[in-house]
């Protein structure tokens, strides 16, 4: 049996894959439509004797992949049985090809940084979709913001200052990391068993002080097109995501295939037809 779930890409917060598993063979997409089918090896004393057993992300072994609807599979490492593995990518291509994407969320398990002031929810650190995670090792309770290369942000109101000014991903980041205290403390939330307030954006906009209200303003509205592929989102938040999103329109155009739900189809169309005319006037 196929068990499919979308689940965010952390962090920093780049975007949400759509995972579909078959055993220990999954296959992994980050537009719906080209996928990375990998299989799992066994954590047993073969493995562990041999070099990949040294580091459980080198488990993880390519098998195949499915590009423009078509199947290509990889030849298997020695250590993999070809008859379950070839099983499970004809399931995975079988699934994947008749789905409908995005997947329903599945990453319920959250690991959050915590505020020094209150001990609440800060800014989500990492995602899971399998309980065991929560009792496992954790990365480190810092936030970063998605690097300024990726994710460029134009300051419209800059301090005056002499001299070099970090882009606005590393002024917040650092004002995030103020905000969790000397020592930084982090904790995992089951979202379904949970109530209390988490931050819809992943980050906490509350701040007392102007510059770092405005400066997570600017990364949230700069962030908009691919927090729009959450699910979750209540109307009123989605609906503001999609206002500043529409300032961007090459990216929306690029994420919106995996876009739950629209709130204003009208304003999020005039962005794809802007981003589709901006390509022709560039060919």
């Amino acid at each position: 049996m196929v068990r499919t779930y979308s689940k965010r890409l952390l962090s920093p917060y780049v975007g949400v894959m759509q995972v579909a598993e078959s055993g220990r063979t999954s296959a992994v997409s980050l537009d719906g439509e080209n996928w990375a089918i990998r299989h799992t090896l066994a954590d047993d004393q073969d493995t562990r004797r041999t070099s990949l057993g040294h580091d459980p992300t080198s488990n993880v072994l390519p098998v195949a992949s499915i590009k423009q609807g078509q199947l290509k599979t990889y030849a298997l490492h020695p250590l993999l049985d070809p008859a379950e593995v070839a099983r499970a990518i004809e399931e995975l291509f079988a699934a994947v090809s008749a789905a409908s994407v995005p997947f329903d969320a599945g990453d319920h398990y959250e690991y959050w940084l915590l505020d020094a002031g209150d001990d609440s929810p800060l800014a989500l650190l990492q995602s899971s979709a399998n309980a065991q995670q929560m009792h496992g090792s954790s990365p480190r309770p810092g936030w970063t913001a998605l690097p300024a290369a990726q994710l460029e942000i134009t300051d419209p109101d800059p301090p005056e200052q002499i001299g070099y000014l970090p882009p606005v991903n590393y002024r917040l980041e650092q004002f995030v990391s103020e905000r969790a205290g000397i020592n930084p403390r982090a904790a995992w939330f089951d979202r379904t068993a949970t109530t209390g307030e988490f931050p819809p954006c992943l980050l906490r906009e509350d701040w007392g002080q102007a510059e770092p209200r405005r400066l997570c303003d600017l990364y949230i509205r700069r962030l908009a097109p691919r927090l729009l592929m959450m699910q979750g989102l209540t109307r009123e938040v989605r609906y503001r995501l999609e206002q500043a999103a529409r300032e961007y329109a090459l990216d929306v155009e690029r994420f919106y295939p995996l876009y739950p739900e629209v709130i204003d189809e009208s304003l999020i169309n005039a962005a794809r037809v802007e981003a589709r005319m901006r390509r022709a006037n560039e060919a």
